[in-house]
């Protein structure tokens, strides 16, 4: 009886790593191009070398590799460009810092050009309501006249 119950908690202790590796290997099959034609991750390319190299990630996480150790062999091997995302450090840290320099230099632009809007129309800055457009008084009586002759 516990023999048998021994042998579960060891299948079941397997099954779980086996699920850690699997679900670590497509984390990692994930943050790495297909060499074959850089054009998807590791994971959803279906090329003969995105499979060797699925085989080859866990084969390598099985042996205890950490998942930097295995990315940084792969970088070894192809190069920077193997990684779906560039690691933020030297010339790749731009293309991480660029979007929010946008993204805020943007909100500031908007937020001064909105100002100056408001400022420049004393209705809105006082009562917060959009202004009647300004007419000159040719316009004006051109559209008194007009509006009687409607009738």
């Amino acid at each position: 009886m516990f023999l048998q119950i021994g042998w579960l908690l060891a299948v079941m202790v397997a099954a779980a790593q086996n699920q850690t590796l699997e679900a670590s290997a497509r984390a990692i099959d994930g943050k790495v191009m297909a060499p074959c034609c850089w054009s998807g991750t590791v994971a959803q390319h279906s090329s003969q070398v995105a499979e060797e190299m699925r085989r080859q990630t866990r084969a390598m996480l099985a042996a205890g590799k950490s998942e930097r150790e295995i990315l940084d062999y792969y970088v070894s091997v192809y190069g920077e460009r193997i990684l779906a995302s560039p690691r933020p450090r030297g010339f790749n840290l731009l293309v991480w810092i660029l979007p929010w320099v946008f993204l805020i230099s943007g909100a500031v632009y908007l937020v001064t050009l909105l100002r100056k809007w408001t400022r420049n129309n004393p209705v809105i800055a006082e009562a917060g309501l959009p202004a009647a457009p300004l007419l000159d008084d040719r316009t004006r009586i051109r559209i008194e006249r007009e509006l009687k002759n409607i009738d």
